[in-house]
């Protein structure tokens, strides 16, 4: 007769769980049975894990039709990993937060836990009068928006709306917890508690053609927007109004706001070529100074801390480093995430992952996966670890 490993004593399974040292490995385990479920935590209490790089939903065809399969890129073992994923069979996946990922399927959005599975409803965009049917904005603008899908030939094509979420807290631990919404577009940003049935609008957006909003953070009750010109603050513990705006610094970049600590916030540029038509391998970090004007000081060292990048989506955060296990990452380093190369006559682009020393600007290839075709998926850094 086998052994009923169900019955494994609770304090036994415990200890065992904690002498595993990678993420995917606990999530097998976790997943031997329904008590194993029960007993171990969602989120491994004991194990730092660095971001998972989720790659575009077509990197590889050739493991089947299967839609929900989504391959990650670990760090820690420079693997790549085949995870099934049902809930995101046929959506798109346009932002993450911490283990979360914001999907759209038309106008329906929705959050999903990776670590537990959980999800959590979005308002749909359709319940949004403010953001469906914005005046200035043509009804063909609106489709290729995907506020409700449209066809191309044959093809039916939805386009996320929503550029980027923010998780101001965990949904699984707090019932009303404001997500902020960074949309595409040049339609501002918008906010919702869990449970809510509409998006709010944070503030009009400009209707100047030449200000965009392409950036968002948020930090100790104060939401910070970027545009081409200047940051807006905006205070969300009040009425939600703008408070003050900082100006960027005069050098031809591409702006990124980061997270710091509690207490600090960093603006990362990364350079472009003199026409300013694309991206050069080299940064520069600044430092918000709040002493008398808010303004930015340039700094070369963020401390115990990483900056991960990807492009893509615009998506653009700092990770502690000081209780990482896994040799070769540390402090003040950036992991950059991006499009090498077009192919113009096949259509195809290649992801590649680079790693750069913010002292000295040194770039280092960590890994290139290689040629594919033109798609609208992106690639997403994902952070299986709690909010």
């Amino acid at each position: 007769m086998e052994p009923d490993w169900s019955h494994l004593p609770k304090d036994i399974l415990l200890i065992v769980s904690e002498k595993l040292i990678s993420i995917v490995d606990y999530i097998q385990f976790r997943a031997v049975c329904r008590v194993w479920r029960s007993i171990l935590p969602p989120t491994p209490y004991h194990l730092p894990q660095l971001p998972w790089l989720m790659l575009p939903s077509d990197w590889n065809k050739s493991e089947g039709p299967d839609t929900s399969a989504r391959f990650f890129y670990d760090l820690a073992d420079s693997r790549i990993h085949n995870i099934h994923l049902p809930e995101t069979s046929k959506k798109k996946y346009c932002s993450s937060s911490c283990s979360y990922v914001t999907l759209a399927d038309g106008p329906d959005v929705s959050l999903l836990n990776l670590i537990t599975g959980e999800t959590f409803n979005l308002p749909s965009l359709k319940t949004s009068p403010s953001l469906a049917f914005r005046p200035f904005i043509p009804s063909y603008v609106r489709c290729q928006l995907g506020i409700w899908p449209y066809w191309h030939g044959s093809k039916k094509i939805t386009d996320p709306i929503i550029q980027k979420t923010l998780l101001l807290s965990d949904p699984s631990q707090d019932s009303k917890c404001i997500v902020m919404a960074l949309l595409k577009n040049n339609w501002g940003a918008a906010l919702c508690k869990i449970g809510d049935e509409c998006w709010t609008l944070l503030d009009e957006p400009p209707k100047h053609e030449n200000y965009t909003v392409i950036d968002a953070t948020y930090q100790n009750g104060l939401f910070y927007t970027i545009s081409r010109k200047d940051i807006k603050v905006y205070n969300l513990r009040g009425l939600r109004s703008e408070v003050m705006k900082i100006d960027l610094p005069l050098e031809l970049a591409e702006y990124h706001l980061v997270d710091g600590t509690s207490d600090e916030l960093f603006l990362l540029a990364q350079h472009l070529t003199p026409d300013g038509q694309s991206t050069r391998e080299n940064f520069t970090i600044y430092k918000l100074s709040k002493v008398g004007k808010p303004s930015w000081i340039k700094v070369t060292n963020i401390g115990e801390r990483m900056i991960f990048l990807c492009r893509g989506h615009n998506q653009c955060f700092s990770f502690p480093t000081d209780n990482l296990l896994t040799k070769g990452w540390g402090r003040n380093m950036l992991l950059s995430a991006s499009i090498l190369e077009r192919h113009k006559i096949s259509l195809k682009f290649e992801y590649v992952l680079k790693q750069v020393n913010l002292t000295n600007n040194d770039v280092n290839l960590v890994a290139s996966f290689g040629s594919h075709k033109m798609s609208c998926t992106q690639a997403l850094w994902i952070t299986p670890s709690l909010c």
